[in-house]
Order: structure tokens, then C-alpha cells, then sequence
């Protein structure tokens, strides 16, 4: 998944909370420009514990699988809800 993907996901997570991205800023300490250039692609990098930290005010935690594996059932099922 690439940045851009993880960007797209918190950003749509954060809508369907209703939570505006100051509320995000608010919670977790990380600057509303900070999280509209992870939300949008325009950082170069992240920090994997700002994300965390984004991902954990929104419910979410990171997980691991094979690179090419197909997705199981739950993945598909939770790719859905978010969608």
C-alpha cells in the first residue's frame, strides 16, 4: 500500500467519524498541515508514529500480511464498511 493509499484511507475514516481535521490536530498533537499532507499525498514521508497515532484516534491499527497475498474474506469485508 502506498502513502497516497494509507492518506486516502485516514482521510476517508476521519469523515465517516465526522471529525474535522482539527479535531484531529486537537487529539493527537500532530499539526492540521502535517495531517492534510498525509491525508492527500504530499508527504514526501511519514512518520510510522504519526500515523499510528491518527490511525489509533480512528479506531484502526496497522496490520501486516504477505506482499501479493489475496485478501481474505474479513479484509474484503472490512474494505467495505470503509467504502
Amino acid at each position: 500500500m502506498s502513502l497516497l493509499e494509507i492518506g486516502t484511507h485516514i482521510k476517508n475514516l476521519r469523515k465517516a467519524k465526522h471529525y474535522s481535521q482539527n479535531d484531529l490536530e486537537n487529539y493527537s498533537g500532530i499539526t492540521k498541515r502535517t495531517i492534510s499532507k498525509i491525508e492527500n499525498g504530499f508527504a514526501e514521508e511519514v512518520g510510522i508514529k504519526k500515523v499510528e497515532i491518527l490511525l489509533d484516534i480512528l479506531g484502526y491499527e496497522f496490520t501486516l500480511r504477505e506482499k501479493g497475498r489475496p485478501r481474505t474474506l474479513e479484509e474484503l469485508q472490512d474494505e467495505r464498511k470503509d467504502s
